[in-house]
């Protein structure tokens, strides 16, 4: 099944509603940032389609697409179906059995003030929900600490649906 039909599948048969266009990862993206945008580093970001249909990249430039932290390659149903747009809360996980809480405060507390946190266990494996006071705050920690280390273990971080812990 491809990507595509994948997100199509998770959603029902179509894309959620308000998505058109063919590339779905840029469709997701776009329609996630936009109308309002998001705001990081004290800018709005805006996304719009190019009117290019591809992209030479620079001889500096790294694939990802083969890195397991590259959330799109696997599972893409599961993935595609949790995506959202900046939220306050975010959700860490693929921490270290051990971690604490005032351990990923320590980790993501320079990003903004943290109303609040919660660390829990999901299949024997450690993750936590962390409020922010603001969006800009939670997509600046995002931003700046996904794909970063606490305790040896390689953390992953994503925008929460939910708003309150």
């Amino acid at each position: 099944m491809s990507n595509a039909a994948a997100i199509a599948a998770a959603f029902g048969g179509g894309l959620p509603p308000g998505v058109t266009g063919t590339n779905d990862r840029c469709t997701i993206l776009v329609t996630n940032l936009n109308p309002e945008g998001a705001l990081l580093f004290g800018n709005r970001l805006e996304l719009n389609f190019s009117k290019y249909p591809s992209i030479t990249p620079a001889a500096d430039t790294h694939e990802y697409a083969g890195s397991n932290l590259n959330r799109f390659n696997n599972n893409a149903v599961k993935n595609y179906k949790y995506c959202c747009s900046p939220t306050k809360m975010i959700h860490v996980s693929a921490l270290a059995q051990d971690i604490t809480e005032e351990e990923i405060v320590a980790h993501l507390e320079e990003h903004g003030t943290i109303v609040n946190t919660k660390l829990f266990e999901v299949n024997g494996k450690k993750q936590a929900l962390v409020l922010f006071e603001s969006e800009e705050q939670a997509t600046e920690a995002l931003a700046c600490k996904h794909a970063s280390t606490i305790d040896r273990s390689t953390i992953r971080i994503s925008f929460s649906q939910l708003q309150s812990i």
